[in-house]
């Protein structure tokens, strides 16, 4: 299933921080978890976490976040491409290398090669994101039928995601406030007109088969 989480934002939280807001989703990927915070442009700093359920690639090779060789790009990523093969084999008659099984490794080397209009090709069922260190741009993806979750809410400077809204309310200084309307709409007859999630404010989805970019 997996999970993954991250911030962007000119104040810096501790790895334990980051960490505790990872493992808030530990049933979602019980079989490795990284954390990295870096510090990127215009004084601002982004970390990337993800909580892995091994399935392609059982070895460490396919830990996240992952890189690119060098280290412009990094990438955390949640579901499961299903024309994994074929997007490798059309990597490889260009030239690529790979050094894992692992379907993010095509993600992280099809956005590179690519672009982010490399995720039109893409079959499956998933929720990433990317940092782009080239054009100082973290982008947010969600697969077409919205199955894998992705929320984030923005405060000031601060932009968090997160697959669960649990993992959100643990980043420092965000907690959950309910929108009344919202909360009233769920018990209407009517349909729901609040902006966002509807039950808390300031907190959003990602829509399916769309994309958000933070500059």
């Amino acid at each position: 299933m997996c999970g993954i989480c991250g911030f962007i934002s000119r104040k810096c939280i501790t790895i334990d921080q980051l960490k505790k807001m990872n493992d808030t989703m530990y049933h979602r990927g019980p079989n490795d978890s990284g954390e990295e915070i870096f510090q990127v442009g215009n004084g601002y700093y982004l970390g990337f976490a993800q909580r892995r359920l091994s399935i392609m690639d059982l070895s460490m090779l396919g830990h996240q976040p992952m890189y690119s060789n060098d280290k412009r790009i990094v990438i955390t990523y949640n579901g499961e491409i299903y024309n994994t093969d074929d997007l490798r084999h059309k990597l490889t008659t260009l030239g690529v290398h790979f050094k894992t099984t692992s379907d993010t490794e095509v993600l992280l080397l099809g956005f590179i090669h690519f672009g982010p209009s490399f995720i039109q090709d893409v079959d499956g069922i998933f929720a990433l994101a990317v940092y782009d260190e080239r054009h100082e741009t973290l982008t947010l993806f969600r697969d077409c039928f919205g199955v894998k979750p992705l929320f984030y809410t923005q405060t000031g400077n601060t932009f968090v995601f997160a697959s669960e809204l649990k993992g959100l309310f643990c980043y420092p200084g965000i907690a959950p406030a309910v929108d009344s309307n919202g909360l009233n709409e769920i018990f209407s007859l009517g349909p729901a007109h609040t902006p966002g999630c509807g039950v808390y404010k300031n907190v959003h989805e990602v829509l399916p088969g769309s994309y958000l970019s933070v500059s």
